[in-house]
C-alpha cells in the first residue's frame, strides 16, 4: 500500500494561539470566581441558621367557655335560664327527665347536710335528725332507705336508753353496798373490841389456872369464849372484804357497760357515716347524669335547647357558659437541664400540636414569658419549666384557628439564637485554636 504523506496542518502561529488562552478570558474567569466567592461569603454572613431546643409542651386553658353537655337521654323537665342570663357557680340550669322528685332530692340533701354537721361534732343525735316518711327518690331510694333504717335503729337505741338505765340500777346497788360496808366496818370494830376483852379475860384466867385458883372447866370455858370472839372478828372481816369485792365488781360492771355503750355508739356512727357517704356518692352520680349545673360564674349562651319538654340525647350541648373575666391559655414546656441556660424571656417559640399535623395546619408561634429558677423532677427527669402565654384565639401560621380545649400536648421549638452560617463554620476552628492554645 502506498503511504500517504504526513501533512502539517497547523502552523507555528496557530499552535501558539491554541496553547496560550487570551488574557481577557483569564481576567473574566478570575472576576467571576471572585464574585461567586464573595457571594458565598456574603450569603454565609447574611443567612442565619437558628439554634433551637426541642421539648414537649402541654397547653392548658384557664377560664375558657364551658360547654354543658347532657349525660343521659330524655326530656327536659326543668329549664331555669334564658339566653344571655348571668348565672352563678353551682346554679341548676336544667334537669333531664328521671324518676327522682327534685324537691324530695333537695330534702334528702338537707338531711345529709344535717347529718354531716352532727358527725363532725362527734356523736350523732338521731332524735334531732328529721326523717320524712315518704320521699320519692327513684334510683336514690335504696341508698336513702338504708341510711334511714340505720338512723331509726340508732334512734331506738338512744330512746330505749338501756345501758344508762342499767348503769343507774347498778349505781343504786353500789350505794346500798356502800351502806352495808359502813355497817360491816362498825361491826368489825365491835368484834375487834370484843376480841380484845376476850383475850384479856383469857390471859387473866390462864394466870389463875396456873396458880390453881381456877378449875380446868372454867379455864376451858374462858378459852372457848376467846376463840368465839376471835372467830366472830374474822367472820366480820371476811364479810367486809366480800362486800368490798362485790362493790368493785359492780363498779367494774358499770365501766364495762359504759364501754359497751361507747362501742355500740361508735359502730352506729360508723355505719351511719358509711351509708351517708354512699348516699352522697349516689346523689353525685345522679347529679352528673340528670342535673345540669353551671361550674363557674358567667353568662349563659343557648342555641339548640331553650325550654322544657325538649328531648335531649347523651353528648348534646345544652348550653355554653362564658366565664366572667378573660380566657387564658398557658403552655408549659419541659426542657432538659442541658442547654437550659440558652433560654431567655422573649425568645420565639414554635409549637406543633399533636392532634393537628403541622404540615396541614401549621404551627403556633409565641414567645417565652419566663423560665423556672430551679429544675423540677418530672417523670424521674430534672427539667426546667418554661411558661408561654398564648392569645385567646389559637391561630397557626396558616391562619387556621385551633379549637381551644382544657389540655393539649405537642412539641415546642424554642429559638435560642440565630447564628450565621459563617459563624457556624468558624466555631469548630475557634474551638480547635483554643484547645491548641491551652495545651
Amino acid at each position: 500500500m502506498e503511504n500517504k504523506p504526513n501533512i502539517e496542518l497547523r502552523s507555528d502561529e496557530v499552535n501558539d494561539i491554541l496553547k496560550r488562552p487570551p488574557a481577557w478570558i483569564i481576567r473574566w474567569g478570575i472576576t467571576v470566581t471572585m464574585i461567586i466567592l464573595a457571594m458565598l461569603i456574603a450569603g454565609s454572613i447574611i443567612f442565619r441558621y437558628p439554634d433551637k431546643i426541642t421539648a414537649p409542651i402541654v397547653i392548658s386553658s384557664e377560664n375558657m367557655p364551658v360547654r354543658i353537655m347532657s349525660r343521659s337521654n330524655g326530656r327536659l323537665t326543668t329549664f331555669n335560664v334564658r339566653d344571655n342570663e348571668n348565672v352563678k357557680e353551682g346554679q341548676v340550669l336544667a334537669v333531664v327527665e328521671n324518676t327522682t322528685n327534685l324537691d324530695h332530692y333537695y330534702i334528702a340533701g338537707k338531711i345529709c347536710d344535717s347529718l354531716s354537721k352532727l358527725l363532725s361534732s362527734g356523736e350523732v343525735n338521731a332524735i334531732d335528725v328529721p326523717l320524712p316518711s315518704i320521699l320519692r327518690l327513684g334510683e336514690l331510694q335504696e341508698s336513702y332507705s338504708s341510711l334511714s333504717q340505720s338512723l331509726n335503729e340508732y334512734k331506738t337505741f338512744v330512746s330505749n336508753n338501756y345501758h344508762r338505765r342499767k348503769i343507774e340500777k347498778i349505781k343504786n346497788q353500789v350505794g346500798y353496798q356502800r351502806l352495808q360496808i359502813e355497817t360491816a366496818v362498825r361491826q368489825l370494830s365491835i368484834s375487834t373490841q370484843e376480841s380484845l376483852i376476850a383475850t384479856n379475860s383469857w390471859q387473866r384466867d390462864s394466870l389463875l389456872f396456873v396458880k390453881g385458883a381456877l378449875s380446868s372447866s372454867d379455864m376451858e370455858q374462858s378459852k372457848r369464849e376467846w376463840l368465839t370472839a376471835m372467830l366472830q372478828k374474822e367472820v366480820q372481816r371476811g364479810s367486809l372484804n366480800s362486800l368490798r369485792i362485790s362493790m368493785e365488781e359492780a363498779e367494774r360492771t358499770i365501766f364495762d357497760i359504759e364501754e359497751e355503750r361507747y362501742k355500740l355508739t361508735q359502730e352506729f356512727n360508723r355505719v351511719i357515716k358509711s351509708k351517708l357517704d354512699n348516699l352522697r356518692a349516689s346523689m353525685a352520680a345522679w347529679e352528673r347524669s340528670y342535673l345540669l349545673k353551671s361550674p363557674v360564674n358567667g353568662r349563659v349562651s343557648l342555641a339548640k335547647y331553650w325550654d322544657v319538654n325538649q328531648n335531649v340525647h347523651t353528648g348534646d350541648i345544652i348550653a355554653t357558659i362564658i366565664p366572667d373575666g378573660e380566657a387564658k391559655i398557658i403552655g408549659k414546656i419541659f426542657i432538659p437541664v442541658s442547654g437550659a441556660g440558652k433560654v431567655k424571656s422573649g425568645q420565639r417559640v414554635n409549637v406543633k400540636i399533636d392532634n393537628y399535623p403541622f404540615l396541614e395546619y401549621g404551627m403556633l408561634t409565641d414567645t417565652v414569658e419566663r423560665i423556672s429558677e430551679v429544675p423540677a423532677l418530672i417523670d424521674n427527669k430534672n427539667v426546667y419549666v418554661v411558661t408561654v402565654h398564648f392569645p385567646r384565639r389559637l391561630v397557626t401560621g396558616y391562619r387556621i384557628e385551633i379549637p381551644g380545649s382544657e389540655e393539649m400536648s405537642g412539641i415546642a421549638e424554642i429559638i435560642t439564637n440565630d447564628v450565621s452560617i459563617l459563624k457556624r463554620i468558624i466555631y469548630p476552628f475557634r474551638h480547635l485554636a483554643e484547645r491548641i492554645t491551652r495545651s
